[in-house]
């Protein structure tokens, strides 16, 4: 009858629309395989003399990789600086989706840019020959979202430096801190806190050569004191950034107002080139690191873990009514905590004097005037080694309401993990980083409303988090290079509206970076995008083709 015949035709019609926003969705980039588009040595000569210094490498020679990148070891000073932007931290990352049984994933060329000019000038480059750019400073995000074969890198490493601290900065919202730094978008976290020293406390990375304004900063910022002072993200007064039409913004609460809500936990590398950032600075305090393991946990023991399992019940117990002043990270057979104050504080504190009931705890508590000094900065530079083979990390957000309300299942839950992997490297969060509203910034809203995040280095230890807690997400930062899902584990309910903010600045998919916002596989202009516009177009005349005759019977 009629009836069934129309049910039939928005049947088709509706596959016929699906197929086609799946082909169209797609992005076809120019690929060094495709001579028919790819710029010519004169036409990137032109792009060449328009670089400072011209700054413009060819990366085509991936053999460069072994012989610059893995030579340099686990320094990761050496791997932020050399290479002309192609090493990574961990180098598995230089193959696709960090799979070291991978193809190569390292850009085809990178501008080493050191103006604004020079990021205006590799966009326009970029566009002109529908080319992907993707942006680099050190070279530390776990998924590898700062390489991608055939791109463009932006290399930010060698921008124009700032690091100058300014008492009552008055915003362009007529709005007057303190104290503000402004830093670059190639520095790193040692040239930040050496910027401010002694002076004031900054919420900062505990990695020395990570990106002080860039993966760090927009994947949130966790921090050994955002329990008491926020996340990074919390800590942006304005942001200048140039965007894929290669525009300059300058983002904060009155302006738009948009771009500085994505780019405070979006993701780094998708919505443009951020080059500055204003961060607050809070008045300089005493700080104190309590680090501390268990003795019986020992191979001359059989790795004992009585004492493991105490602190399991421990810290489940007495996590959710820590002070704000503590912050850091632990593990089953360790902890390295911060306080804000002095010895005799921490030492008064109930759960540092619990913690030493639990027996068998060996300990050590040092003190200093600023968390600068506690650190030996600017002497002692000793920071994270990198430089692996390959780095499989995963996170997963846990609910500090699941922890004060299922006690005994959350112990079980860490007893399980004990006895299947055991390694884990954990932040304790919470604190005042619950007091920003959900939407305010674009982090996974999970954020806000969990005490722990914890990081697994093994399939059976995530997979047992994601069963357990399957709705509360990632931390972006750690998240899993092959974290299933992924976009909506990483931004949860805040996903929309970043996709839109991605269009309006991005509408053509300029950025298109590894586990983004916005990513999307390139079909190449080459045999393979031809052939899936060939199936599009035979997908579609044979629906129809099915739907008439059905119609006509």
């Amino acid at each position: 009858n009629e009836y069934k015949s129309y049910l039939r035709m928005i049947k088709y019609l509706t596959a016929v629309f699906v197929i086609t926003s799946l082909i169209r969705s797609t992005q076809s980039y120019c690929l060094p395989t495709n001579k028919t588009c790819w710029p010519t040595s004169e036409q990137w000569g032109e792009l060449k003399a328009k670089i400072s210094g011209n700054k413009l490498h060819d990366l085509g020679d991936t053999s460069q990789y072994n012989q610059i990148c893995k030579a340099a070891g686990k320094n990761a000073y050496v791997l932020e600086d050399k290479g002309e932007g192609r090493c990574m931290q961990y180098h598995d990352c230089s193959k696709k989706a960090c799979n070291e049984s991978a193809a190569w994933n390292i850009p085809a060329m990178s501008v080493e840019v050191s103006t604004e000019n020079d990021i205006i000038e590799a966009l326009k480059f970029a566009r002109t020959y529908n080319i992907q750019v993707v942006v680099k400073t050190s070279g530390h995000n776990y998924a590898g979202a700062s390489m991608g074969f055939g791109a463009l890198l932006i290399w930010m490493r060698n921008y124009k430096k700032y690091g100058n601290v300014v008492k009552n900065y008055k915003s362009s919202c007529d709005k007057t801190y303190d104290a503000a730094l402004k830093i670059g978008g190639g520095q790193v976290w040692l040239e930040a806190y050496n910027a401010v020293g002694n002076d004031y406390h900054l919420i900062g990375g505990g990695g020395l050569t990570v990106s002080a304004a860039g993966g760090w900063l927009m994947g949130g910022g966790l921090s050994a004191s955002a329990r008491l002072y926020g996340m990074g993200v919390d800590q942006v007064i304005d942001f200048e950034v140039i965007t894929a039409s290669g525009t300059k913004y300058i983002a904060n609460e009155c302006q738009n107002t948009d771009l500085f809500w994505a780019l405070r936990g979006g993701g780094g590398g998708t919505f443009g080139v951020v080059t500055a950032v204003h961060y607050k600075l809070h008045p300089v305090k005493p700080f104190c690191e309590l680090s501390f393991s268990f003795s019986d946990f020992t191979e001359a023991n059989n790795w004992d873990v009585t004492t493991v399992y105490k602190w399991i019940d421990y810290l489940v117990d007495n996590a959710p009514g820590m002070s704000v002043k503590y912050g850091g990270y632990w593990g089953f057979s360790f902890g390295i905590f911060y306080y804000e104050g002095s010895e005799e504080e921490v030492k008064a504190d109930p759960f540092y004097t619990g913690l030493l009931k639990l027996g068998k705890v060996e300990h050590k508590l040092r003190c200093a005037k600023s968390f600068y000094a506690l650190r030996g900065l600017p002497t002692n530079t000793k920071t994270d080694e990198t430089g692996s083979e390959t780095f499989n990390i995963a996170s997963r957000l846990i609910p500090e309401e699941f922890v004060k309300n299922n006690p005994s299942k959350m112990k079980e839950i860490f007893k399980f993990l004990v006895g299947n992997g055991f390694v884990t490297f954990n932040y304790i969060i919470g604190g005042r980083m619950q007091d920003v509203a959900a939407d305010a910034t674009a982090v996974h809203p999970a954020m806000r409303k969990s005490i722990f995040q914890m990081e697994t280095f093994g399939e059976s230890m995530i997979k047992k988090l994601r069963e357990e807690f399957p709705d509360s997400g990632v931390g972006f930062n750690h998240a899993a290079k092959d974290e299933p899902n992924w976009d909506h584990e990483a931004w949860g309910s805040n996903l929309a509206r970043l996709q839109k903010i991605k269009k309006e600045y991005d509408p053509d998919n300029v950025f298109n970076c590894y586990h983004c916002v916005g990513y999307i596989y390139n079909l190449s202009s080459s045999i393979f995008w031809n052939t899936s516009v060939l199936v599009y177009v035979c997908v579609t005349v044979m629906l129809h083709t099915v739907f008439y005759m059905e119609y006509q019977h």
